[in-house]
């Protein structure tokens, strides 16, 4: 998306037809607006917002020039309009919006409003788009619920890595959405076709049938838990992380609070730890405990075979019974007939004279061998048994040491000066994030359980699923289903992978660029920018920069092709955003800005920026290679030259 033109009419201080004309071109892509406090540099922002969403945050609602309403007559009527023109995906839009005002005599009011898009058709017919399809279009060319990314004032600059509906909107920009909805889709296809199934005349499979729809709202009823859980969870987590600040930045304190974290990670591993050691014991024990415990046995009973001289060579396997089915038969496995007296027969009676009860040597050789294979295994059994028990009583000692020096660091904490409210929020958070980690736990067990059942009943309701033409057409579309939603899932588990990665990496290089100290960044699994590093508190400048760090990360990416790994066709091209910004530098410092300054036109397609000339003076040697196009926004005045607040007018300026 790249703007070309705004026009405004009597757009609040905004008097009469004004026009600005953004720089496009991709080596010069930024605009400058620069003007004072209240001369509309906000206004100019919103009058975006208001063009495309019908979006209106103003206190006073009235958008009509104060000028032009005061010198309304009774029934007269004005308007107020705004038109963008804009470029996306290779075609030239232009949209307007209109709103009408009437005088009544003791008020003028809003009456009738209007939208509308046109744009360039392939056969060079204009094609407009009335208003009820407004809102639609828009959407497709930048949703209303990503716009806060891209149209921000600098009140609003420090929250934008960090809003609550960041996850939904990094998801849309990249078109993770779109993959997620139609998985959403699939999963309800899917189950609406196994409800469908038919089993009435069947009293068995209907009541399979009964316990799997139980099971399955049970399953659902426990999911729906687990999302208030997982809310509950983060809120706590976040709560966690707040006070642990908070008594960081208490000097007392935080060598103490850093020591009491790294012991709860510590303290974690170990527990997992000496889960893994009691595995690996158990599973050592129960491996070759036979062997061992009856090695004494075998060991004599060994050298009391090896003493035996009966030793007598058999066919493997071979028992006197099975001889004596042969001889009574009359014919051999090979086929060969016995008779009596036949050479077959004597053959056949001396191999029966080698099997027990008559002779044991073949039993006494196989026993030696399988006693002897037992010895061989058991021969390192106690040593491993040893050392897995060591390491076992090894992390247990440790664990409780760290334990202790945990008890002891909260003691010293709740007793320490100014910190004890701190600590005890910080504990507070601390056992609810425990209490929901465990219904958390719980409740994943439970689902895990119920999927368990699913799978269970599902597989014995596929015999029945041939007892008619109709469930064997549904289990067919269930299958097709089912392989659609695999492939997308695939699609989208890669792609939100590439995404995160990426993304990470590229705020992480914009921090490192804008911010003049030493810290580094993460983002969390709802793409919140987190410090990997926090020791202090996070003041509005360093916020605006991590946020500024996120903003141009999220651009850039956006520009690039976005790959799921996989030629199968579920990949995305480079989508192109601006940035439109009020007032971006308020709460940065000099250094800052200019650090800013050298990331935002390499990375977003077009940078539209209204700011004051003390904020602007930093960045403008920086900027000034990328300044394709620069007005300023200038008060009209009275006879007396004093300014009128009222009457705004837009100038272009050198570049």
């Amino acid at each position: 998306m790249l703007i070309k033109k705004l026009v405004l009419k009597n757009f609040r201080q905004f008097i009469g037809k004004q026009t600005i004309e953004f720089s496009t071109d991709r080596e010069k892509n930024v605009t400058v607006l620069i003007g004072v406090n209240t001369s509309g540099k906000t206004t100019l922002v919103r009058a975006f917002e208001w063009i495309l969403y019908n979006k209106n945050e103003f206190d006073d609602k009235n958008l009509l020039n104060k000028n032009v309403a005061d010198n309304m007559q009774i029934d007269e009527t004005q308007s107020v309009s705004g038109t963008l023109i804009i470029e996306h995906n290779g075609k030239e839009y232009e949209i307007s919006r209109e709103q009408i005002y009437t005088c009544t005599g003791s008020a003028v009011r809003a009456s009738r409003s209007s939208a509308m898009i046109a744009y360039l058709q392939p056969d060079g017919q204009t094609k407009t788009v009335i208003e009820s399809d407004f809102g639609e279009n828009i959407e497709r060319i930048l949703p209303r619920a990503l716009s806060g990314y891209f149209f921000f004032g600098g009140e609003r600059v420090g929250t934008i890595s960090s809003r609550d509906d960041i996850e939904a909107s990094v998801k849309g920009l990249m078109g993770l959405d779109v993959l997620y909805n139609a998985m959403t889709h699939l999963k309800q296809v899917i189950s609406k076709f196994k409800k469908s199934m038919d089993f009435s005349g069947d009293q068995n499979a209907s009541e399979i049938k009964r316990k799997l729809d139980d099971v399955n709202s049970r399953r659902e009823e426990l999911e729906a838990e687990l999302g208030n859980i997982e809310e509950q969870l983060e809120y706590y987590r976040g709560e966690k992380e707040k006070y642990a600040a908070l008594l960081r930045a208490n000097q007392e304190t935080a060598e103490e609070q850093k020591r009491r974290e790294q012991l709860e990670s510590t303290v974690f591993e170990l527990k997992a730890q000496i889960e893994k050691d009691k595995k690996e014991l158990v599973s050592s024990f129960s491996r070759n405990s036979f062997a061992f415990f009856s090695l004494p046995l075998l060991k004599h009973a060994a050298e009391v075979l090896n003493s035996s001289s009966d030793e007598t060579e058999s066919v493997p396997e071979m028992t006197s019974a099975a001889i004596d089915y042969i001889l009574k038969r009359g014919i051999c496995i090979c086929g060969t007939h016995i008779s009596k007296g036949s050479a077959a027969e004597q053959y056949l009676l001396k191999e029966r004279r080698k099997q027990p009860p008559e002779s044991i040597g073949a039993l006494v050789r196989r026993y030696r061998e399988q006693a002897l294979e037992y010895i061989d295994s058991s021969e390192t059994y106690y040593e491993v048994m040893k050392n897995r028990f060591l390491d076992f009583r090894k992390d247990q000692r440790e664990l409780g040491l760290r334990l202790d020096e945990c008890d002891a660091i909260d003691a010293r904490l709740k007793g320490a000066k100014d910190v004890n409210f701190l600590d005890q929020s910080f504990q507070a958070a601390k056992n609810k994030v425990e209490e929901f980690d465990s219904k958390k736990n719980q409740t994943i067990e439970a689902i895990g359980a119920c999927k368990k059942e699913i799978e269970n009943y599902e597989k014995e309701l596929e015999g029945f699923q041939k007892t008619s033409s109709k469930n064997i057409r549904i289990a067919t579309y269930i299958d097709y289903a089912q392989a659609v939603y695999d492939w997308v899932a695939e699609a989208y588990t890669s792609r939100e992978n590439s995404v995160r990665t990426k993304l990470e990496e590229k705020v992480n290089a914009n921090f490192t660029s804008m911010y003049h100290g030493s810290r580094a960044i993460t983002i969390d699994e709802k793409y919140r920018v987190k410090y990997i590093d926090v020791t202090t508190d996070e003041s509005d400048g360093l916020r605006a920069v991590k946020s500024f760090a996120f903003v141009s990360g999220l651009v850039d990416l956006a520009k690039e092709a976005l790959t799921s790994g996989r030629d199968d066709g579920a990949d995305i091209g480079p989508q192109y955003y601006p940035l439109v910004m009020d007032a971006p530098f308020s709460n940065v410092d000099e250094t800052h800005i200019r650090n800013i300054s050298r990331i935002l036109p390499a990375s977003a397609e077009q940078v539209i920026m209204a700011v004051m000339e003390k904020d602007w003076q930093p960045a403008a040697d920086i900027m000034a290679e990328y300044v394709g196009k620069t007005y300023f926004i200038e008060k009209d005045r009275d006879l007396a030259g004093r300014e009128i607040d009222t009457m705004t007018h837009i100038k272009a300026g050198e570049c």
